[in-house]
């Protein structure tokens, strides 16, 4: 839909730019006045058509190819060096048609192919007609860019609203929640140490769930803590037959990742899983690379529960992930015999 859309107007641009921009300057070329009569010049009808191939041959593939993967901050002279390759194909495509198939169809050319400088003055004429298509295919792309990110902040910040709305409304009180967790805290420190640390865990689990993660980032460093006290308290719940192991690799430290984004697989695991099985243990591995994240899940299914229909929030996560990074990330789930697997790359 987003690309026959860009099309469409890609096209009305297009056109408009022929009848408006190149056409003024062509007309005098175009037309010659015979007495009182006004005829196409059919020659000057011919390189006007040759050039708009040129024309919008460069502009495509500006738009599709170079701009998508260069027109960026971080990879400015890779975009120069494009445009140097631009530069060259509108040259060879004019030269082509100009000087080749014209002659050998039509018998004329635009230059004198037996000129020495030939090739420099397509360079050269190159250069400066190329200018045109690359830089309004460059400011449609970035409008198109600019307008979609819009959109996409919009309906993320939509979203985020109503999970806190969600949220909010499941929770009794929260500040009357945490004031009475102080208070057992402190009731507890000096006689039940163990039971008054874990009531700490608790509250600090609970704050930032209600406070600290209202922000669409957090830091690496926080989700993973997060992720360990969830952990806990499960391991608190079954004792000594919980058996899930978490390995972390790479540097965990302040890289930003979207808030409570890997908590839904470790949900998924310990709520639909089976996590009390010796023989065969759960296991979550976080990556931290240079410039992505990974997270894997694998355990064994529980009979009682249908992974790939119900409870478990996968299309939700997908539709988020589409706003935050578009098609920039991997998601994948499946089963595997008695297994459940799940995979996640991000960008960080």
């Amino acid at each position: 839909m987003q690309f026959s859309k860009e099309l469409k107007y890609n096209i009305i641009f297009a056109l408009l730019l022929i009848l408006v921009g190149q056409t003024w300057q062509y007309s005098n070329d175009l037309i010659f006045n015979q007495g009182q009569s006004r005829w196409f010049k059919p020659g000057a009808l011919v390189l006007f058509t040759t050039y708009n191939i040129a024309y919008f041959s460069v502009y495509t593939l500006n738009y599709l190819i170079f701009a998508p993967r260069f027109l960026k901050p971080n990879k400015i002279f890779q975009y120069v060096f494009s445009f140097v390759i631009m530069v060259f194909c509108f040259a060879a495509i004019r030269f082509f048609l100009e000087e080749i198939l014209l002659l050998k169809l039509f018998g004329f050319h635009n230059y004198n192919l037996n000129r020495p400088n030939i090739v420099a003055i397509y360079l050269t004429d190159s250069t400066l007609y190329a200018l045109r298509p690359i830089l309004f295919s460059s400011l449609m792309f970035l409008f198109f860019r600019f307008s979609e990110n819009k959109s996409r902040m919009h309906q993320l910040e939509i979203q985020h609203q109503e999970a806190q709305m969600s949220m909010l409304k499941s929770q009794i009180s929260p500040h009357f929640l945490f004031n009475t967790l102080n208070g057992f805290y402190s009731d507890l420190y000096d006689k039940q140490p163990e039971t008054a640390d874990d009531i700490l865990k608790l509250s600090n689990l609970l704050r930032y769930v209600t406070y600290d993660a209202k922000t669409n980032y957090m830091p690496l460093q926080k989700e993973v803590e997060f992720i360990k006290d969830y952990l806990y308290f499960y391991k608190r719940r079954y004792e000594e037959a919980f058996y899930v192991s978490l390995f972390i690799n790479g540097s965990i430290a302040n890289q930003k990742i979207p808030a409570l984004m890997l908590i839904h697989f470790i949900e998924n695991l310990c709520k639909h899983g089976i996590i009390n099985d010796p023989e065969n243990p759960a296991k979550i591995e976080i990556t931290a690379n240079k410039d992505t994240l990974e997270i894997q899940t694998e355990n064994e299914i529980n009979p009682s529960e249908n992974y790939m229909d119900k409870g478990i929030g996968t299309t939700n996560i997908r539709k988020r992930l589409e706003l935050l990074f578009n098609k920039k990330y991997t998601l994948n789930t499946s089963k595997q015999g008695s297994s459940y697997l799940a995979y996640l790359k991000i960008p960080i």
